[in-house]
């Protein structure tokens, strides 16, 4: 046990450990702090044990493969060297998807087990050739997955193994784009960051956001620029405001104001044709043998850009777009 002292009772977040509920030091309900009693009853587990070698030669080749995260590798490769134990997915609560079956019936599966499951049934409500994507080989399908390291486990190893078990040739994982943290502000008496906590009221949180009335793609744009792909990043309000005046107004705002005013005043509104000459003839603009340097350089940018976002450096890639956006102004 790493002793973190706010681990929950299916994983910490400090050493990413799967745990169960009565494995939890001086545990403690979150509603009232009174210490819970341990109650016998009956539950259903998902035999990893059983399933760990098929899924360790899986892991192997889908992480080589799909290029997964170094942290999304570390953390599932951990796993199984400690060794996998068995997992209960059901619990005892009112609120989740019910059991289907008689004598659970006053539980429901555990959110971790049930929610992936329910990549597969949004896919089959949406589209009743579903089948095609997630039950078809031959397709050539490539599930990519994004989320925080904290959810690793959930997607690597317990759904993963769930397909497996089924003897099913389901669409397995392909890329997994796994971040760090993204913390929120600096704690005043301490300095350090504070985790986002939803119950805690730690952090901006997508309702937050809307009240705000700041623009999706500004907040897009500063998530992105801030993604925590390598280490733990941190969300500061003074950093929003700057990175929006500074970053996305000064830069591909105003080479988008300053292309729209040119193209309206220089060429009547219309966008020209492309040219290759020395001069302009008719509608068409051309080019001087000198603008052949800052094609050249657009043309790599580019080049660098769709590597970045294959490779799922969605961060990197932005700060390229950024790069070719200021090019551009430089230009005109």
């Amino acid at each position: 046990m790493c002793h973190y002292h706010d681990a929950k009772g299916d994983q910490c977040d400090g050493c990413g450990k799967l745990i169960n509920a009565p494995e939890l030091i001086n545990a403690q309900c979150t509603t009232c702090n009174a210490s819970p009693e341990l109650r016998s009853t009956k539950h259903i587990f998902i035999d990893l044990p059983k399933i760990q070698p098929e899924h360790e030669k899986w892991a192997a080749e889908a992480q080589v493969k799909g290029k997964w995260t170094a942290n999304s590798i570390s953390f599932t490769q951990h796993l199984l060297d400690q060794g996998l134990i068995q997992r209960c997915i059901t619990r005892d609560l009112k609120w989740g998807t019910p059991i289907p079956l008689e004598e659970y019936s006053n539980k429901v599966f555990y959110v971790w087990f049930d929610a992936p499951i329910g990549y597969i049934s949004i896919t089959a409500n949406y589209d009743d050739q579903w089948k095609e994507w997630w039950l078809n080989p031959a397709n050539n399908v490539e599930l990519y997955q994004f989320m925080g390291k904290d959810n690793i486990t959930f997607h690597t190893v317990i759904f993963p193994c769930s397909l497996i078990g089924t003897g099913q040739p389901w669409t397995m994982l392909h890329h997994v784009s796994t971040t760090e943290f993204l913390n929120y502000e600096l704690d005043e008496a301490t300095k350090k960051p504070l985790k986002f906590s939803k119950t805690r009221g730690v952090g901006v949180f997508g309702d937050n956001a809307m009240e705000t009335g700041i623009p999706s793609e500004v907040w897009r744009y500063y998530l992105l620029i801030n993604r925590p792909e390598s280490q733990d990043t941190i969300f500061l309000w003074e950093d929003f405001v700057a990175k929006n005046n500074n970053e996305l107004l000064a830069n591909l705002g105003n080479f988008s104001n300053r292309l729209l005013k040119f193209v309206a005043s220089s060429f009547k509104g219309i966008v020209p044709a492309y040219g290759n000459d020395v001069s302009q003839v008719g509608e068409a603009v051309v080019f001087h043998a000198d603008d052949k340097t800052f094609f050249d350089t657009l043309f790599d940018k580019f080049n660098k850009y769709v590597a970045l976002m294959e490779a799922v450096k969605l961060k990197d890639g932005l700060k390229v777009a950024m790069e070719y956006s200021a090019e551009c102004n430089g230009y005109l």
